[in-house]
């Protein structure tokens, strides 16, 4: 069953003296438990795709439908009201938190807009903790975690309102390659829950390692890897000691 649809999405941005074109009538589907993965250098609009297919940002045309709901045509706050719950969940790695406050508390205060009480969301922010590996992090301070403690943490923010689709922007953030391999293990480990769907975009293969679809995006262009005569060049890929 199709989860994500998007359906020749086109959006530019004006830099003050033109305007570039940065996704250009894109097609995508993702089904239900899928796992998609899409490859694209710095500035190939994999950003602008994942941000256009959560919902934040609205492309300048085209249509992207969610479990059988038109985002584009939603007002915005009915439009978060359907993807704030078993929605869709948009996770960057370059998250940083806005308040430096304990980190337990920064992952159970996405629970609050459902009505539910500090000491009652601790609970299901901690076990989010512990599922993405860091519960050990639950009382240090979100200003003093390192990078790839910080993109877990973004991961429990998303994960404890138990999305359906889970976006992820470039999770190829740690410049340690065995903290990057972790993180892409637990990716994958993700990915392979069949209740949650699972869209990284990523200009380090690596990360896409595992996934069952792989596109490839250049100059706002997706592209299946799937169809015949497609030829992508990729850069060399980091090789770990």
């Amino acid at each position: 069953m199709t989860l994500l649809s998007l359906t020749q999405v086109t959006r530019r941005y004006g830099d003050g003296r033109r305007e570039v074109l940065v996704l250009d009538r894109v097609n995508l589907e993702v089904d239900a438990g899928d796992f998609v993965g899409v490859w694209g250098p710095r500035r190939s609009g994999k950003t602008t795709l994942l941000r256009v297919a959560a919902g934040i940002e609205s492309p300048g045309a085209g249509a992207v439908c969610f479990d059988g709901h038109v985002l584009t045509s939603m007002p915005a706050g009915e439009r978060t009201r359907l993807l704030r719950t078993h929605g869709i969940a948009h996770v960057c790695g370059d998250w940083r938190p806005q308040l430096n406050q304990p980190t337990l508390d920064s992952v159970a205060m996405s629970l609050l807009s459902d009505r539910m009480s500090l000491r009652e969301a601790r609970p299901i922010a901690h076990r989010a903790l512990e599922k993405v590996g860091v519960g050990d992090c639950a009382d240090v301070w979100t200003g003093r975690l390192s990078q790839g403690e910080r993109i877990r943490v973004g991961l429990a923010r998303a994960l404890v309102r138990q999305p359906r689709l889970l976006l992820v922007d470039e999770p190829a953030v740690s410049p340690s390659p065995v903290e990057c391999g972790e993180l892409f293990a637990l990716l994958r480990s993700l990915a392979g829950r069949s209740d949650l769907a699972v869209l990284i975009a990523s200009q380090d293969l690596e990360a896409l390692e595992g996934a069952r679809r792989i596109m490839s995006i250049s100059d706002g262009i997706l592209r299946s890897m799937d169809q015949a005569g497609v030829v992508v060049a990729f850069p060399n890929q980091r090789v770990s000691a």
